[in-house]
């Protein structure tokens, strides 16, 4: 499942750093979520796959972080935007993101049954 969620992540972050055009509200909070989510995969998988591990968990928070930015930072920096354009790089893709990592982090976060 992290495959999964991490490439989608990866790929929503890309359309928006394609699509966006805004360095501060889109390109570069953009790419920030992509690195991290590729961080935490290659982590993840060369550590064998643990059930529960801090280091992927704390690298996906900034990316949320950043997730969230990419669907507030026009608005709060006023970017000149259509509302059909606001929705297509901003807050569609800023809200599909912070929920993707959430759940990418809700499943590292879990923990073995046995424990």
């Amino acid at each position: 499942m992290p495959k999964y969620l991490t490439a989608g992540a990866v790929v929503l972050a890309l359309w928006v750093a394609i699509g966006s055009g805004e360095a501060w509200t889109g390109i570069v909070p953009a790419a920030f979520v992509v690195v991290l989510a590729l961080v935490s995969y290659v982590h993840w998988e060369r550590h064998g796959r643990p059930w529960h591990d801090w280091a992927v968990i704390l690298t996906l928070l900034p990316a949320i972080l950043a997730s969230v930015w990419i669907g507030v930072g026009g608005l709060l920096l006023d970017v000149t935007r259509t509302d059909d354009q606001r929705l297509l790089y901003e807050v569609g893709p800023g809200i599909g993101l912070v929920g993707l990592l959430c759940t990418l982090i809700a499943y590292h976060g879990r923990h073995h049954p046995g424990e």
